[in-house]
């Protein structure tokens, strides 16, 4: 029992720690819970903004920030139950949005589709682990790169992934498990591999 206590203490503080060495690079407004939030910023620059969580939002899971110009931006009343964001421009999440756990949200291919433009990919990655910062040497100007927009009110299901380009309307809902390649309309819901609408909500 102590040494779950202990434990629990001990991560608490790091996280604290974690966010506090980050604190110039994000906005946290009062009435939020970020107890479980995870920043990566891979090319902080002095000045930017990178994350903005508005007033009384729930958020945990790792975010990454590819890019000087990355940002994340989070509306009231949101819940993000864990899971991975990877922002290379922007990623917009409205109010009152729910995202349940083990969902993963990317605004971009992370690699060139041509064979021919990634041969690189992994030699540069191994030449940055060596410098201890193994994205340092990522060219990312073959990779394809499109905002996504999560409206207000909308629901995305547990362990759904959300690509590039995607935006998803108002009060709809995302079910579990889903891959959401294309626009979403609002107030409805979709579901599978890719998602497809499945009905209206009325």
């Amino acid at each position: 029992m102590i040494k779950k206590l202990l434990k629990h203490i001990l991560n608490l503080y790091k996280r604290t720690n974690h966010l506090k060495a980050y604190k110039d690079f994000v906005q946290i407004a009062e009435e939020c819970v970020t107890d479980n939030l995870e920043i990566e910023i891979r090319k902080p620059i002095r000045g930017n903004i990178y994350l903005k969580i508005s007033k009384g939002s729930i958020v945990s899971g790792k975010f990454v920030f590819e890019a000087e110009t990355s940002q994340i931006l989070i509306g009231e009343n949101s819940f993000i139950g864990g899971g991975l964001f990877i922002c290379h421009d922007k990623i917009e999440i409205g109010s009152n949005v729910m995202i349940s756990w083990g969902c993963t949200i990317i605004d971009n291919n992370a690699h060139s589709l041509k064979a021919s433009e990634r041969i690189d990919d992994v030699k540069n990655w191994k030449r940055g682990i060596t410098e201890n910062q193994p994205w340092k040497y990522k060219d990312w100007s073959n990779v394809r790169k499109a905002g996504v927009h999560i409206a207000d009110n909308s629901w995305i299901g547990f362990n759904s992934i959300i690509l590039k380009g995607v935006h998803i309307g108002a009060g709809a809902i995302v079910g579990a498990g889903s891959v959401v390649t294309k626009n979403v309309l609002q107030e409805s819901s979709v579901a599978g591999n890719p998602a497809k609408e499945i009905n209206r909500i009325d």
